[in-house]
């Protein structure tokens, strides 16, 4: 039994030949029986039945799939971006609101996108410089121009960088009969803001007034170039050009 037992496990193993000249030779040999199981025939010793699924010679076959690949690792999903700060996101759409009003393709959008900028422009961040402005501009439509200058001159001492104070105090002066003065404060809100096309618009009607008509053409063509359907100013380089520059040679 320990010889047939040492036999058949080295037979397991696949460490010796099959088939039906093996069974000539005197050697094991697998067969099958007719109702398809398999067994070992040893001569000297007979049939030895095999597990079903086993192979009792020769090596095992390989599977027919090899083994599943692992998966690749995922991609580590990108950092969140921070989220923008309050200036970011003015910034950000401030400048969707200029790119509107350059590329506007009916009046219409012009003014909306130009309604839009004007209103972003009048809020100073700042409670107190809004409370003040809204309480200036109460003076001024009530015809109280005294007060509302003295008002926006508070501002413009609180809120020297807010291009808006200026704008609407060189209104009150040029109410006053001040042009000198409200060209100064529409010349300062445009070097604070390069972009105040309605502080052009204004220093364009106010110096053509004035007499300084290339000051006015100056600033009607700014003007122009941000906002290129703006009605004033077009029509302000139509009426000057020709008058300060002459004809073209």
């Amino acid at each position: 039994m320990r010889t047939i037992s040492a036999l058949a496990f080295t037979i397991l193993l696949g460490l010796a030949p099959a088939g039906v000249a093996a069974q000539e030779e005197g050697r094991p040999a697998l067969s099958e029986d007719p109702d398809g199981g398999q067994f070992l025939f040893i001569p000297g010793i007979g049939k030895i039945p095999l597990s079903p699924g086993m192979r009792g010679l020769g090596p095992a076959e390989p599977p027919e799939h090899g083994p599943s690949p692992r998966a690749a690792p995922k991609a580590a999903a990108p950092p969140p971006e921070p989220p923008l700060s309050a200036g970011e996101r003015q910034a950000r759409d401030m400048a969707r609101l200029f790119a509107r009003l350059a590329g506007a393709e009916d009046d219409r959008e012009a003014q909306g996108a130009a309604s839009a900028i004007l209103r972003r422009w009048a809020q100073s961040g700042s409670d107190t410089v809004d409370l003040l402005a809204a309480r200036a501009l109460a003076a001024e439509q009530a015809g109280a121009p005294t007060l509302a200058r003295a008002l926006l001159d508070y501002i413009v001492v609180l809120s020297p960088y807010w291009p808006e104070g200026f704008v609407r105090r060189a209104r009150v002066k040029a109410s006053e009969g001040d042009v000198a003065g409200a060209l100064a404060d529409l010349e300062t809100a445009a070097r604070l803001e390069p972009k105040r096309f309605d502080a052009l618009e204004a220093l364009g009607a106010l110096a053509e007034k004035a007499g300084d008509k290339k000051r006015a053409l100056d600033a009607w063509r700014k003007a122009l170039e941000i906002n290129p359907r703006g009605p004033e100013a077009e029509r302000g380089v139509q009426r000057l050009r020709l008058e300060v520059e002459g004809q073209p040679i």
